[in-house]
């Protein structure tokens, strides 16, 4: 029993330095990832447009479930393995040059926007920059985000299936990486 209690405490004792070390973090950051493809700007813009064919090269995918367009633009769902459901929808579309989308769903415990700029690199490749700008409310979460994932983690979860995708070795370099201070305006497009 006595076991029990200590490892009871020092588990919310854990809880409690995560939280507060994430309270001192700041809550918005901009980061930016590039990486070189061996596929046209137009065959890379059809596949990171096709949210329905996620799931066919992004891991930990299950679904994505097509929602209704806001302003002329499409949103969907992601359905992760373990069941969870978020909404992303495109703010700007530029074929097959830019493409800005952003987390759509309510009660998240962040809000982000990802801006993909392609360029063509020589004839029948691509250049193509993720740039993300988040702001993350909830203080386990930044935790998270800095110490476990890193501000580059989901950026380059997704460049490197999108390589995968197109039997390329290549992998991410990592531009740039701005922390903002807390009062600062968060992710806007």
């Amino acid at each position: 029993m006595t076991t029990l209690l200590f490892l009871a405490g020092f588990v919310l004792l854990a809880l409690g330095v995560l939280v507060v070390v994430g309270m001192r973090l700041p809550k918005t950051h901009r980061a930016a990832s590039r990486i070189r493809l061996p596929a046209t700007p137009e065959r890379v813009w059809e596949i990171i447009t096709d949210f329905e064919g996620f799931p066919r090269w992004r891991p930990g995918l299950a679904a994505v479930d097509r929602a209704p367009d806001v302003d002329g633009f499409p949103s969907w769902d992601e359905v992760c393995a373990m069941g969870a459901k978020v909404r992303f929808r495109v703010l700007e579309a530029v074929p097959p040059r830019r493409l800005v989308t952003c987390l759509a769903g309510e009660h998240l415990p962040l809000r982000g926007v990802w801006v993909y700029d392609l360029q063509a690199d020589g004839d029948a490749g691509t250049v193509l920059t993720i740039t993300e700008r988040d702001s993350i409310f909830h203080p386990a979460f930044r935790f998270f985000v800095r110490y476990v994932l890193s501000y580059h983690g989901v950026m380059d979860v997704f460049l490197l299936a999108l390589a995968r995708h197109l039997d390329s070795p290549a992998t991410p370099e990592h531009l740039s990486l701005r922390v903002e201070a807390p009062d600062s305006g968060g992710a806007e497009a």
